[in-house]
């Protein structure tokens, strides 16, 4: 009886391991990138939606100020296109400019690191409603993704006269 001393692998049963290997490897890789860039994307419109918010919020207490100074309704929200920072009590008017991360997290546009972010606060008479009844406040948020992909958040709110 003979044995067979040769206990190695075959060329062949290399070269399959070694594409495998490979293929493995790859499609591991290409999920990791594909995750990473999604998880930007993610935190870009999140960071959108919470501007175009904050926008909306900004504008509302502008109106509510306005009212315990006894000023009557929309008489700090005139019809046009303004920027406004959070710790603003007046709202700006609107230029094409990035909005700024400071040291402490916020979001301005006097101090800190210019981010992908513009913010514009479009405030208009109602259609339906005289200006003295409603306001309609649009905020819409841009950035610019890899390869200038432009994208945009709008958020919609309406003031209304209730008091």
């Amino acid at each position: 009886m003979r044995r067979n001393l040769n206990r190695g692998f075959t060329l062949i049963e290399v070269i399959v391991s070694v594409l495998i290997i490979s293929f493995v490897t790859t499609g591991a890789l290409f999920a990791i990138t594909l995750s990473l860039s999604s998880a930007a994307k993610i935190r870009n419109n999140l960071i959108a939606a919470t501007l175009a918010q904050e926008g909306l919020e900004i504008v509302r207490g502008i109106r509510d100020q306005d009212w315990h100074l006894g000023n009557s309704f929309g008489a700090s929200l005139s019809n046009g296109s303004y920027v406004i920072d959070w710790s603003s009590q007046s709202l700006a008017p609107f230029s094409d400019t990035f909005i700024k991360k400071d040291a402490n997290g916020f979001y301005n546009y006097t101090s800190g690191t210019d981010t992908i972010f513009k913010r514009k606060i479009i405030i208009e008479n109602s259609g339906q409603n005289p200006s003295t009844v409603e306001k309609v406040i649009k905020v819409e948020v841009s950035w610019l993704e890899k390869a200038n992909i432009s994208k945009m958040i709008q958020a919609e709110d309406r003031l209304f006269n209730w008091q």
